[in-house]
């Protein structure tokens, strides 16, 4: 599920195989890492998450991250959707410094993913995060790709919208990524 796979390994809302190292479980983690929720909040498109995946995890240095922003997009729709129950927040793990060249927002999502004996899935955009996670056998996507997949799920008809409200925001997103999205969603 990323934007070159827009299907990644996901079925249906679920992985083939689990996490590295892991069996296939019953339950799966789809562990965010604050960027994608503060992007997608900025694009409005928060709620496709939902739609897309059903149920979130983050840990508690998202959410800290996502607070420290004050007003920022992303703060008030994390709190409503932990508020509704579709966003868990999970404990930051305590062994951040395994990943020292991480944010701990990201470590954190990370190692949650890691530590998950289920399937699972990683939002994250931060260029080393995404490089991390694929390092450690993770299957990662971010804002570009989880807007592509709601596309193709039928969630929204164009990414362009989106796309185009991201750009006027905080958010940054590479143009050629911007490009390959359009492409790959049949809006160049």
């Amino acid at each position: 599920l990323t934007a070159r796979d827009p299907g990644g390994a996901w079925h249906g809302g679920r992985r083939a195989g689990g996490c590295p190292g892991r069996g296939q479980a019953a339950d799966r983690l789809v562990g965010a890492g604050a960027s994608p929720l503060i992007g997608l909040a900025a694009a409005g498109g928060f709620d496709l998450l939902r739609g897309l995946f059903g149920r979130l995890h983050v840990t508690a240095a998202v959410t800290a991250e996502i607070e420290a922003g004050g007003e920022r997009p992303g703060g008030k729709e994390v709190a409503a959707a932990i508020a509704e129950g579709w966003v868990e927040v999970a404990a930051t793990p305590a062994d951040l410094e395994r990943l020292p060249e991480l944010a701990a927002s990201e470590a954190s999502t990370l190692l949650l993913a890691v530590d998950h004996a289920g399937e699972c899935l990683v939002l994250m955009d931060e260029t080393l995060g995404r490089a991390r996670a694929r390092a450690l056998g993770l299957p990662v996507t971010g804002v570009a790709g989880s807007l592509l997949a709601a596309k193709h799920a039928g969630l929204i008809a164009t990414v362009r919208p989106f796309l185009q409200r991201l750009a006027h925001s905080d958010f940054r997103i590479a143009p050629g990524v911007v490009r390959a999205v359009l492409e790959q969603a049949g809006e160049a």
